[in-house]
This record gives C-alpha cells, sequence and structure tokens, in this order.
C-alpha cells in the first residue's frame, strides 16, 4: 500500500532529486509536486478501467427532463471520472450498419445523462479515487512516473530527464494495463458488419 508521499517520491527519484518528507513541506519539490498532484491522478484514473477504481450505483431520475429527444435526465455521480455503462449500454463499437437504428441510447451533457431508459438507472463507471493504499502496486509506478515526466522541466529543466521519465512511464503504464486486464473479466466482442454479412 502506498501514500501519496510515497509516490511523489517515486518521480523524485526518477528525476535524481531530493525526495520529499510530506506534501505540505516548504521545498520547491513538493510544492510543484502537490500542484499536479491532483489533476495527473485524476487524468490516469480516467483512461483505463482500473479494477480498484470500478464503481456501480442506481441513480434516480431528475424531476426536469430533457428539453427535447430524450426522456429522463439522471445527475452523475460527483466523483465520476468516465461513463462505463449506463442501463445495459456500453461505450464502444457503433452498431448502426447492421442494427438499423441510433445506438444513441444515452447522451452525456455536461454532468447530466440524458437517456429514455427509465429509474432506477443502472450505472457503472470510473470513479476518482483519492485514498492512494487503494491503488494498485502497477498503478501506482505508473502514476509515479507520470509525475516524473510532468515535473522534470520545473524541477530539473532537462529535456532529456523528461524523455526518460515518460519512456519509464510507458513501460510502467503497460505492465499496469496488463496487470489490471488479468483482474478483468473477458468481454464478447461485438460482431461487425463483415461477421453479421456472412450470417
Amino acid at each position: 500500500m502506498a501514500s501519496e508521499v510515497e509516490i511523489v517520491n517515486i518521480a523524485m527519484t526518477l528525476l535524481g532529486e531530493t525526495r520529499i518528507i510530506s506534501l505540505d513541506d516548504d521545498t520547491k519539490p513538493a510544492r510543484e509536486a502537490k500542484a499536479i498532484f491532483a489533476a495527473d491522478r485524476d487524468a490516469l484514473l480516467a483512461g483505463y478501467n482500473w479494477s480498484f477504481a470500478m464503481a456501480r450505483q442506481q441513480l434516480s431520475v431528475l424531476a426536469t427532463p430533457p428539453v427535447f429527444r430524450y426522456l429522463n435526465q439522471y445527475l452523475l455521480p460527483a466523483d465520476c471520472l468516465r461513463v462505463v455503462q449506463v442501463g445495459t449500454f456500453f461505450h464502444g463499437v457503433d452498431l448502426t450498419d447492421y442494427r438499423g437504428c441510433s445506438t444513441e441510447e444515452f447522451q452525456i451533457e455536461g454532468r447530466n445523462i440524458l437517456t429514455d431508459l427509465g429509474a432506477p438507472l443502472d450505472f457503472r463507471y470510473v470513479k476518482r479515487v483519492i485514498d492512494a493504499t487503494l491503488f494498485s502496486a502497477n498503478f501506482v509506478k505508473a502514476f509515479g512516473a507520470q509525475l516524473a515526466a510532468d515535473l522534470a522541466e520545473p524541477l530539473t529543466q532537462s529535456d532529456t530527464k523528461r524523455a526518460r521519465a515518460l519512456d519509464q512511464f510507458q513501460t510502467e503504464i503497460n505492465l499496469a494495463i496488463r496487470a489490471n486486464a488479468i483482474e478483468l473479466p473477458p468481454k464478447k466482442l461485438a460482431d461487425d458488419e463483415w461477421i453479421m454479412s456472412r450470417l
């Protein structure tokens, strides 16, 4: 289990900088890391279906319906970083080529989900996880490398160190995605136009 300080210190080690004791230290490395920590964390969380960041809720319909097209609207959870599933519909391949109808069963507008689906609305999403002890070990290393890449310029002004940190991030994120994929159940791929033409 990692802490925020341990993640930042992964970055400091990659950059050859002095390790910090706290994000509230009155040092340039701590101040720079604290300034970008939350944004980098949320961006990395939102990029993939991390098993530790997946959540599900049943949403209640809002009193005011959309102005047109859809019947209902629902408020996204406050900690939602990315929508994964609304009702039984996943983000993915557009199947209009053989279904003969629009696949726009829902639409995200601002912080609302617009859909014809009734309440309660089954909803899965990637959530904001702020407790670093919940991060997977591989995510921690990838996050540390991402921070190093983003901190390289303000702390070192070295393009070489930034490039090295980006290379390390690519290695670590690939390992993290692979490890995460092992934890996720297999998903059936949607039939495409070529397959359907053979039926």
